[in-house]
């Protein structure tokens, strides 16, 4: 008897290749990849995170690389997902910044 492969998360039936190796659906893979990402971040970073998106504030100018609006509306950093840098205040200073975060989550759409 063959087993049915289930999305860890929400339990449904899994049925592209894709999704029964990660063993999400598309839904929530990108749901669990942001839950991953938030983690590390303060309630108010995942707040300015949220903010940041919903206003558009992140494009993508290359496949790592993105511009993302600093909190004043003026300033651009730029920030590679994938190496989690941003040319901020805070990450040149070594702290988490909530740019690199913003940016992972469009990474991962």
């Amino acid at each position: 008897m063959a087993t049915t492969a289930k999305c860890k998360r929400c339990k449904r039936v899994l049925r592209s290749a894709e999704s029964i190796a990660r063993g999400y659906g598309r839904h929530c893979a990108r749901e669990e990849a942001a839950r991953l990402v938030l983690a590390n971040y303060s309630a108010a970073q995942v707040e300015k995170v949220t903010q940041l998106l919903e206003d558009g504030g992140v494009a993508r100018t290359s496949r790592h690389t993105f511009e993302v609006v600093a909190s004043n509306g003026i300033r651009r950093y730029e920030v590679n997902a994938t190496t989690a840098s941003c040319t901020c205040k805070a990450a040149e200073n070594g702290r988490k910044c909530y740019h690199v975060a913003a940016a992972q989550l469009l990474a991962a759409a």
